[in-house]
């Protein structure tokens, strides 16, 4: 096992060592060069300025976003202003306070260990989560569904020329 390491080591050295060395290119001389390895530039990227300018839109660290119709009554949210002469809103929130509200979890009570479960003497003594009306109201809403459905499917034929 200490001879495969060896070996291996040697292998990957080798490895390593080739294009400096041995391998050629078509010029004759080779692949690479110790001159070739440089280390990355580990400066910060330069910002551009469109970055810099959404910055500017903030307010006391704060994201805003304006609310406004168009002509044709559409209802636009944007994080830039609209058009002069259009009438907005806006409102900011800061991006660092959670905007979901927790959920309230109710205590549960303490299970006894060794309670006796309620004995079932037959099956239709369980309770039924599904009322028949339920149940009923569910296939008509199945049924309703299939039937829009089917109608689309008919129009898009029909402008398909199918």
């Amino acid at each position: 096992m200490k001879f495969f390491v060896k070996l291996m080591i040697a292998a990957v050295v080798l490895a390593v060592l080739l294009p400096f060395t041995v391998l050629k290119g078509k010029d004759g001389k080779p692949l690479m060069s110790f001159s070739d390895l440089k280390m990355p530039n580990l400066a910060m990227p330069k910002v551009p300025d469109a970055v810099k300018d959404a910055s500017l839109s903030k307010a006391d660290g704060k994201d805003v976003i304006y609310k406004w119709k168009d002509a044709k009554g559409a209802l636009h949210f944007s994080s830039t202003p609209p058009p002069a002469g259009i009438k907005y809103t806006s409102k900011g929130y800061d991006p660092d306070t959670n905007l979901i509200q927790s959920v309230k979890i109710e205590e549960e009570k303490p299970v006894e260990p060794f309670a006796e479960a309620p004995k079932i003497e037959k099956p239709s003594d369980l309770a039924n989560v599904y009322s028949p009306d339920k149940i009923e109201k569910l296939m008509k809403d199945a049924k309703n569904v299939q039937k829009l459905l089917n109608q689309r499917n008919q129009k898009l034929d029909a402008m398909m020329g199918n």
